[in-house]
Order: structure tokens, then C-alpha cells, then sequence
């Protein structure tokens, strides 16, 4: 049984090098933010993703990544999670196409595309959209009220 294993690995893996010739094999889902000028990125490989339905995704959600960063000292705890903007990579698995759903902020900014792909070193045939999910502070029009602002409103 373990020669078998050994050959499909090899023969997935070279699958994968002849769709794309870069890192694809290492290829990684995940959520990022950009806060600032900074680029603030998760990605967890794909055979350690989250199974959603007929997709691979990051195993957490934005908002508990957020506060484990506010906790961690990298972001400030005054700004919340959905204020800069912000996005995901996902996979799926029956297409084996990479999506890289993200707001109109970062979508607009070929060179932090590339470098998302890098990092996550996603192959270039990765799909780029914009989802209504994805739309910061800025773009929405409205600036949510910092966590200080509703606690000196809350009787």
C-alpha cells in the first residue's frame, strides 16, 4: 500500500506543476486585511484548510482572526475588524480554482494583488473578484463607531 501512496503524491504533485510552474503545490487559502499601507495576512496551506461545502477555506473567521490580532499587539484594538480593507482566498475543489474575493481598495491595486498571490503563493490563473462582502468603511460610506463611541452611548 505504500508505494501506491508515494506514486499518487508524485502524480498529484506533478499535476499541479504542469498547470502552473511557480509555487502551486504550496499554494495556501486565507484572509488578509490592509491596514494602512500595511498588508496583514493569514494563509494555512491547502491540505490543512477547512472543508465549506465544495470549497477549502481558511479554519477562521475574520472576525476572531482580528481580535486574536488586537490580542497579539498587531493591529489596535480601536479599529475593528471590518474598517480597513479586507478579503479571502478560498479553493475550489471540483473546479481546482483559487478565488481571491476581496473590496474594491485592494481589487484596484495590481502591485498588493501580486504580492497576496506571492505570500499565498497562488497560481496566476487565480480568479480576482469583488464581493459585497468585502467593503471597508471607506467604500460603504459609513465609518463605524469605535468601540470608546459606543461604550460612552451605552446607558
Amino acid at each position: 500500500m505504500q508505494p501506491f501512496r508515494r506514486r499518487w503524491q508524485v502524480s498529484v504533485m506533478n499535476d499541479l506543476s504542469k498547470k502552473e510552474p511557480s509555487d502551486a503545490v504550496n499554494a495556501q487559502v486565507g484572509i488578509f486585511w490592509l491596514v494602512g499601507k500595511r498588508l496583514v495576512l493569514a494563509g494555512t496551506p491547502l491540505a490543512e484548510a477547512e472543508p465549506y461545502g465544495e470549497y477549502k477555506n481558511f479554519p477562521t473567521s475574520h472576525v476572531k482572526h482580528w481580535a486574536k490580532l488586537q490580542r497579539d499587539g498587531r493591529v489596535s484594538p480601536e479599529v475593528e475588524y471590518d474598517e480597513p480593507p479586507r478579503g479571502r482566498v478560498v479553493y475550489n475543489t471540483k473546479t481546482q480554482q483559487f478565488t481571491l474575493m476581496a473590496d474594491r481598495c485592494i481589487i484596484g491595486n495590481e502591485r498588493l494583488i501580486g504580492r497576496i498571490k506571492n505570500e499565498l503563493h497562488l497560481p496566476q490563473n487565480t480568479e480576482v473578484v469583488t464581493d459585497s462582502h468585502y467593503r471597508c468603511a471607506a467604500c460603504l460610506g459609513t465609518k463605524p463607531r469605535r468601540k470608546q463611541e459606543q461604550a460612552d452611548w451605552d446607558f
